[in-house]
């Protein structure tokens, strides 16, 4: 799914507007306007993998993505978070702790922009795939590079989160190696390059960058990892050892800006 061009991708444009670059904070005081380079490159994995969403299936904190993707081929949705914060989230649980979700239970689970905020990454990671059917499909992104939540962010979805985390391939590949899948288990996608990456940084939308801004993967300037992981028919791993933050930031966390749908940290 392409992004329509807007006019401020012209190339005289573009140069008139380079001036803006030189700021500390991000444009339009963070306010969204068009579409985030980092859903770009989601929706285009989802369109990817849109048949694997289907059955029953799992998201995290709403319903609307797998129902937007999968269509009729999903027969029941459900959400898991922390607190259940809406009608959607029937599946109350700490990923990382989500020992009481019955194993074997869904076709396909879509994780989206969580991984940064879950501190026990490879203990969430065994859950969601324990939780799969056999054949089941895990859709899963990794940020390697975000904007970090210093003081934590509430977004009333049970418990502040906290940024813990930016990947790299090479970090997501070994840590689905360490829960006992191979390369034929799973597919990484990485999306970005040093443009892209700058784009979100400063908080320009797809539509102002060119496609080949867009759409050039730089290996050395990775943006988003995506991950296609698919559970094996006699998969069986050991539960990691459980690990817990040590450290909590002691201010109070921002608050979700609802004239942003980011963070709260004020830029104006």
């Amino acid at each position: 799914m392409r992004p329509e061009r807007s006019w401020r991708s012209l190339p005289i444009v573009r140069h008139l507007l380079a001036w803006r670059l030189r700021t500390l904070t991000p444009l339009h005081g963070g306010a969204a306007r068009g579409t985030p380079i980092v859903r770009y490159y989601q929706h285009d994995f989802l369109d990817r993998y849109r048949s694997d969403i289907r059955g029953r299936c799992l998201e995290i904190g709403a319903t609307s993505t797998v129902k937007r993707y999968g269509g009729d081929a999903v027969t029941e949705a459900e959400a898991l978070d922390l607190a259940a914060h809406s009608d959607d989230v029937t599946v109350v649980a700490d990923l990382s702790r989500a020992d009481h979700v019955p194993s074997d239970r869904y076709d396909c689970f879509l994780n989206q922009f969580t991984m940064t905020v879950v501190y026990d990454v490879e203990a969430a990671l065994y859950h969601a795939i324990r939780i799969l059917k056999p054949g089941g499909v895990l859709l899963i992104n990794f940020g390697c590079v975000d904007y970090y939540l210093h003081r934590g962010l509430d977004m009333g979805t049970g418990a502040p989160l906290y940024m813990y985390n930016w990947f790299t391939p090479l970090q997501v590949r070994d840590i689905f190696g360490r829960l006992g899948l191979s390369d034929d288990d799973v597919q990484v996608h990485v999306y970005g390059n040093l443009m892209s990456r700058i784009a979100f940084q400063v908080n320009l939308s797809a539509e102002e960058l060119t496609e080949r801004e867009r759409d050039i993967v730089d290996p050395g300037q990775p943006l988003l990892i995506c991950a296609r992981v698919e559970k094996p028919q006699d998969w069986r791993t050991d539960k990691p050892t459980y690990r817990d933050p040590t450290y909590t930031p002691t201010e109070a966390p921002a608050s979700l800006r609802a004239d942003t749908g980011h963070y709260g940290d004020a830029y104006r």
